[in-house]
């Protein structure tokens, strides 16, 4: 039997039997087709004008709620309106033109609206914690909205007297039930209430509207007269609930890989969703699924990661618009709806079975909460009777409930009257959903807030008023040094500055007054008590009580920053798809436990290869690689020498697989062969001479080898193989010699045949030759999850040391921040320490990783630069979109980046320092100095306190740095910025340099550097640096080198400071290039700071304000307040070194030269040159630099010396070193200096 679908349900004319009041009570009723005849071609105009003047309409509304004191909700206001415009309309037939609308088939609301505002609410939602309460959920959803449904036709079909039998009872009951996810939304966004409790409410009207849908159909086919056998039920139910939801993920899944190979283009992005929504939700109608489900699985199950980072925002965006529109349409249309289609049909009775419905369902769904809280308590994040309550008191009914409705009244009957129908039946569930639709939002909704206050929920928790009033505080602060920054201006000095801090005031948004911060029951850990012997104030410390309320809102505080640094990344491009859905997954998951933080060893099973690829390739390479072959001696004898030569080519190889290629063609004709066939005799014999032919040759080849190999040739898997298939070819031959000339009998002929099956297995050999490329594909798969792993590992570091510098402005807690520093600080090395080892193991990995984000990060910097240049007007839109698209098509090549690159060697890291890079006269002076050595796991390169005695470049390996902890203060707000960490511990890979800073002060060591693993090292001695210093001019070489310590000492201190927070560690980086070192300041004794320099950092030495007296020490950024700095000169103390980094509008000359004297270019003479001339003089200058590679430096006194550069091998794992000399050493001190 054929069940008819939702779509059929809807076959008629919603208008034909739809009246609506005429502006006088006496003129009687006013049809439909009427309004649609006056207006004739007019209608569609008037369709658009009320779409957008609702769209009108629901702006003012908006600006007037921001405006206009009080809580009303913005759909009850829409509502209400929506009455009066559908009041206006049935008492003017003038107006009536207007809201024409109305008449239109319900289906459209389905259609048109209904998809946006599900899928909107389904992708916004935080999936993580809808999968979490998908139990909870689909209790409610599903066995709840039964138990609803049953009930409240209970109430019915005994409280009125319509005499509706039991499928209409059970139809009114499922719409009634079903909460519509239209005014649920909008109205917790708009009170913003438990984010838990939001989601359950949110997820259940999203999946009891689908649900509620298909019993609907169900019993409204039955109460229409169609008749259905119990399979058909089943069948039906199986298909619509099942179907649609598997719907919904296919085109999730095929829209989430579409999106993945589009890169930052937001229309076509924006397009593809939305075409894919409407398309989920016909073609599943169509199908006979639901539409409702398909939607909310597509808009669930869809990859956030799949859509570009710099497209989500204006995604949602979009999206939020949508279901805005859509909202301010519906909710209008229901108001009209409620006045034109339902008001004129109330008779006296009515109006008291719409008062007792309402407090029949509410009493219901209450009752049903109740019911299965001992299973809803028990699952997701539980259901505590407050939230039971809430629930309850939100289960409003909406726009679906009345297309619902209205469905029913446009239904055809199979049997019976359709005037009874209509008036008994279709007219009054109309007047009551339309009924329950008012007055659960009227009512509902504007009291939900007050309830919310009742229960004691909306209450804000004292530390989460702290951290407000914490951040006001230091919002103002940035204030005050703004006021203190403007009010020397030139041009604004003169401004009214008390307007100015009076219109600026910033307000707590909790409304929290300084003295309630000093309130005991507020901040208990500013409590003051008096000592009974000294009596003075002395704070004290909170309960435990406050202690974990105040950590565990820390702690979420500091998951979150986390997640707001992953996704950061990824929209920077440090991290891929996967890798940030799995650290955002792994802080979800945290936040779900009291305490957690996010788990190191989910962390590290991403990088650790276990399962069946290593398995499978250990097998494979034993099965390729003979290491006995490798392993044995040439022979002394000239003959057995030729032999194992002969043996052990390739070409040995590749020849004995071409002829069993050859062998298997007779083997194939043999079995082709019949023996009916009339040469059958003459084609057997020679088959026979050649399967001889054969069998010498594989008879030969074996006594090669056993002559070449010795014994050793017994032991390879493969020459057993051979073994074998000679010992069955011989069989073979023995057999056909015996019976080969007697009377035909079929047992002996197949034995034969088996034989020869057996020696065609020799073809098995040549899966030898394929075996490479099958570990090459391994390996590949390999590579990438490794890959994958260290990028997981290195976004999970990146976030930490972000979260770290936050960590004092989310909690005033001293002992709180300490410890969440201590335990981030931990989680930090334990991975940086993996990825060193990892990196070790499969140096390939980590460079490809580094690499590809090197290009990724010069790609952003570009792609800024672009967007800078056209917003200063010095390029026009059309040619930075050109530009742009070059960068971007350069960003989506990233992602078919090679999985590993083979590491660098220690000559090429060696010119990439980059106080080298540009001069390769001191590049090859360097090189000749360094010594290649070797150090072994656990020996120490430099102890804590020793002088220095040169530098470290890591060539390969891992080191741990240890020693004590940084501590600085930020001047500006008086606010101590210390690590609170007695020690300080960081571990170094492959590329960096351990000891410049020492070389340039000659100071002992701040830190101890012990080996984590065997490390490879270049060592430049310090006399090597001395006798660079004098060759190379020493303020060149030494301001080159301190600039790249100030810089990398300055980045840090930034990322902590209010005004960088925010910016990435590139970013700031990039800030501080623009930088240079003021010289000579040992000289100068004092330094102005004037308004062309943003920012000044005291990189070394100490540092007084003449003006205010105050002191600084190194390492701190300069106040902004203060305009000159003298320096302490005393003999103890270190020289003074300053970082300076100018405006970015204000190019200063002498700035100019200095940051161009670094790369040693003379700017006075380059720029008096034509193009001409400079490209001779660039051309000169790079035939002087080839002449001095040849190793001739001059000291100062004007000697010269020679300098032998060292021959150089490559190693077979690509690595270069010294052919001599290179001796491993245990320990630093053993150097010869």
């Amino acid at each position: 039997m054929e069940i008819p679908s939702f779509e059929a349900l809807g076959a008629g004319n919603v208008t034909n039997g739809t009246n609506i009041t005429s502006s006088g009570g006496g003129h009687g009723h006013m049809d439909a087709d009427d309004i649609h005849g006056h207006s004739g071609h007019h209608e569609q105009p008037y369709v658009i004008l009320f779409l957008f003047a609702s769209f009108a309409l629901g702006a003012l509304v908006r600006t007037l709620l921001k405006i206009v004191p009080g809580d009303l909700p913005y759909t009850v206001v829409l509502l209400v309106l929506g009455i009066l415009l559908g009041l206006l309309s049935s008492r003017f037939p003038s107006f009536a033109h207007y809201t024409a609308i109305v008449h239109m088939n319900p289906h459209m609301i389905f259609h048109v609206f209904l998809p946006v505002l599900i899928f909107e609410s389904a992708f916004a939602m935080d999936t993580h914690m809808f999968w979490k309460s998908i139990y909870q959920i689909l209790i409610m959803a599903l066995p709840g909205l039964l138990l609803a449904s049953f009930l409240t036709g209970i109430l019915s079909m005994y409280t009125f007297d319509y005499g509706w039998s039991w499928y209409v009872g059970m139809m009114f009951g499922s719409i009634c039930s079903a909460t519509d996810p239209v005014a649920v939304v909008a109205l917790l966004k708009e009170l913003g209430a438990s984010k838990q409790l939001g989601t359950l409410i949110e997820g259940e009207s999203l999946l009891n509207d689908g649900c509620g849908i298909v019993i609907f159909t169900m019993f409204l086919n039955l109460a229409v007269g169609v008749q259905w056998a119990a399979e058909d039920f089943i069948i039906f139910i199986i298909k619509v609930m099942i179907g649609g939801p598997a719907f919904g993920f296919f085109m999730s899944k095929l829209t989430s890989f579409w999106l993945a190979n589009i890169f930052n283009d937001a229309l076509t992005e924006i397009t593809i969703t939305l075409a894919s929504t409407y398309i989920t939700f016909y073609v599943a109608e169509v199908l006979g699924v639901s539409g409702v489900l398909a939607v909310v699985i597509l808009g669930l199950t869809m990859e956030r990661t799949s859509i570009s980072p710099e497209v989500e925002s204006f995604l949602h965006r979009f999206w939020e618009m949508m279901a805005y529109l859509a909202n301010t349409v519906i909710f209008i249309l229901v108001g009209i709806m409620i006045m034109e289609k339902s008001i004129h049909m109330i008779e006296g009775n009515d109006w008291f079975y719409i008062i007792t419905l309402y407090f029949g369902i509410n009493v219901i769904r209450l009752l049903v909460i109740i019911i299965l809280s001992p299973a809803t308590s028990r699952v997701g994040y539980g259901l505590s009777w407050r939230y039971g309550v809430v629930t309850a008191w939100s289960g409003l009914r909406g726009a679906v409930g009345l297309a619902m409705a209205l469905l029913v009244m446009q239904q055809e009957l199979k049997k019976g009257s359709i005037e009874d129908w209509k008036m008994k039946v279709a007219n009054k569930i109309l007047i009551h959903v339309a009924g329950i639709v008012f007055l659960t939002l009227f009512i509902n909704a504007t009291t939900i807030k007050a309830l919310l206050k009742l229960l004691g929920m909306s209450d804000i928790s004292a530390p989460k008023r702290m951290t407000m009033y914490s951040a006001v505080r230091r919002v103002k602060d940035a204030q005050n040094r703004s006021f203190q920054m403007l009010k020397g201006d030139r041009f604004l000095a003169d401004a009214e500055w008390n307007l100015v801090e009076k219109a600026c005031e910033i307000q707590d948004p909790y409304k929290t007054k300084d003295e309630e911060v000093n309130a005991e029951e507020f901040v208990p850990f500013q409590r003051m008590s008096q000592c009974h012997d000294c009596k003075s104030m002395v704070p004290n410390e909170p309960s435990p009580r406050e202690y974990q309320d105040m950590a565990e809102e820390a702690r979420l505080r500091t998951l979150k920053a986390q997640k707001v640094s992953y996704w950061k990344q990824f929209e920077h491009g440090m991290l891929n798809r996967e890798a940030v859905r799995v650290l955002v997954q792994a802080t979800e998951s945290a936040a779900d436990s009291v305490g957690e933080f996010v788990d190191i060893e989910e962390i590290k099973k991403h990088w650790k290869i276990k399962g069946l690829l290593p398995k499978l390739r250990n097998k494979l390479e034993e099965l390729v690689t003979d290491k006995q072959k490798d392993k044995l001696p040439m022979p002394e004898h000239k003959v057995l020498r030729t032999v194992f030569i002969i043996v052990v080519h390739p070409a040995f190889e590749w020849s004995i697989n071409v002829l069993i290629i050859l062998n298997l063609i007779p083997i194939i004709i043999e079995f082709a062969i019949e023996e009916s066939h009339p040469q059958f005799l003459e084609y057997q014999f020679y088959l026979r001479i050649t399967n001889y032919v054969f069998f010498v040759i594989y008879i030969l080849e074996a006594i090669f080898k056993i002559v070449a190999l010795r014994k050793h040739y017994f032991f390879t898997h493969w020459n057993q193989f051979d073994l074998f298939i000679i010992a069955v070819s011989i069989i073979d031959i023995v057999l056909d010699n015996i019976f080969g000339n007697v009377d035909f009998n079929p047992a002996i002929f197949r034995i034969a045949k088996i034989f020869r099956l057996l020696r065609a297995m020799r073809m098995l050999r040549l899966s030898k030759a394929a075996i490479p490329r099958m570990i090459n594909i391994i390996d590949n798969q390999i590579n990438k999850k490794l890959s994958f792993g260290y990028d997981v590992g290195k976004g999970f570091v990146v976030g930490e040391e972000e979260v770290m510098k936050l960590i004092p402005t989310i909690i005033d807690n001293k002992a709180i921040a300490r410890d969440l520093r201590q335990k981030s600080d931990i989680s930090r090395r334990a991975v940086i320490r993996e990825l060193g080892l990892l990196q070790r193991d499969h140096p390939g990995i980590a460079v490809s990783v580094k690499t590809r984000q090197s290009m990724r990060a010069v790609l952003n910097h570009s792609r800024d630069t672009i967007r800078e240049m056209q917003g200063g007007g010095l390029l026009d839109e059309t040619e930075a979109k050109k530009l742009e698209m070059v960068v971007e098509i350069k960003m989506k090549q990233l992602a078919r980046a090679p999985p590993s690159i083979p590491p660098p060697n220690p000559e090429q890291l060696l010119r990439h320092i980059s106080w080298l890079e540009g001069n390769a006269e001191l590049t090859d002076f360097m090189k000749a100095r360094a010594q290649l050595l070797f150090h072994d796991f656990g020996s120490t390169l430099c102890k804590q306190g020793d002088r220095p005695t040169g530098l470290y470049l890591i060539v390969s390996g891992m080191v741990k740095l240890r020693g004590a902890g940084v501590k600085y203060t930020d001047y500006e707000t008086q606010h101590s910025m210390d690590d609170d960490l007695d020690v300080y511990e960081d571990y170094l890979t492959s590329g960096n340099i351990i000891g410049e800073i020492g070389i340039l002060h000659r100071q002992p060591r701040s830190t101890s550097v012990s080996c984590e693993t065997s490390v490879q090292t270049y060592y430049i001695s310090a006399d090597d640096m001395e006798m660079a210093f004098d060759l190379f001019s020493s303020s060149f070489l030494k301001e080159r080198i301190w600039r790249v310590v100030a810089i990398r000492i300055s980045t840090p201190l930034l990322l902590k400071t209010l005004a960088y927070q925010g910016w990435t560690h590139d970013k700031v980086r990039l800030r501080l290039e623009t930088g240079y070192m003021p010289t000579n300041l040992a000289d100068r004794r004092s330094f102005e700071i004037d308004h062309t320099m943003d920012d000044v950092i005291l990189v070394q030495g100490q540092a007084v304000s003449p003006h205010t007296r105050e002191e600084f020490d190194a390492p701190c950024i300069i106040p902004r307040t203060i305009h000159k700095l003298t320096f302490n000169m005393e003999d103890e103390v270190l020289p003074a070194q300053l970082l300076v980094v100018p405006n970015k509008e204000v190019i200063i000359e002498d700035d100019t030269k200095r940051r161009n004297s670094l790369f040693g270019l003379t700017a006075s003479r380059q720029s008096s040159l034509c193009l001409q001339h400079a490209a001779q003089r660039r051309s000169s200058h790079n035939l002087l630099a080839k002449k001095s590679s040849s190793g001739i430096f001059k000291r100062k006194s004007g000697k010269s010396v020679s300098i032998a550069l060292p021959s150089l091998e490559t190693a077979p794992d690509g690595t270069t070193r010294r052919r001599t000399d290179l001796q491993p050493i245990s320990d630093a001190e053993e150097l010869p200096l």
